[in-house]
């Protein structure tokens, strides 16, 4: 029982982070500075990834409940939940968000003053 608990939170977490990054594409938060450019085709897919499995997620774990054979599945995808949110994990802190650094470079002075 305590198992369909993080089952469901987990598939629920994958929802909101799907619809989120999803949607920041469209409605950008303003949270970030302009030089730190996230990849809107890169996020949009995440985010429609991530719904996905969410919502196939959770679908699979409420019909377990009405047919128990699908009940032996439950931790397979729970798996494959955890691979989603980690692979998503992964691709924001080391892929998602490359610096470019825009605008014009510093002058060099080569005399030491002005």
């Amino acid at each position: 029982m305590l198992f369909l608990v993080f089952y469901f939170v987990l598939f629920a977490v994958l929802l909101f982070q799907g619809t989120h990054v999803a949607g920041e594409v469209k409605n950008p938060l303003g949270t970030l500075p302009e030089e730190i450019a996230q990849n809107p085709v890169a996020a949009s897919r995440w985010g429609l990834l991530l719904i996905l499995v969410a919502l196939f997620g959770a679908a699979l774990g409420l019909l377990s409940f009405r047919n128990p054979g699908l009940a032996k599945a439950l931790p397979g995808f729970f798996a494959v939940g955890v691979a989603s949110l980690a692979g998503y994990g992964l691709w924001v802190i080391f892929l998602g968000r490359k610096p470019e650094f825009i605008g014009k470079a510093a002058p060099v002075d080569h005399h030491g003053h002005h």
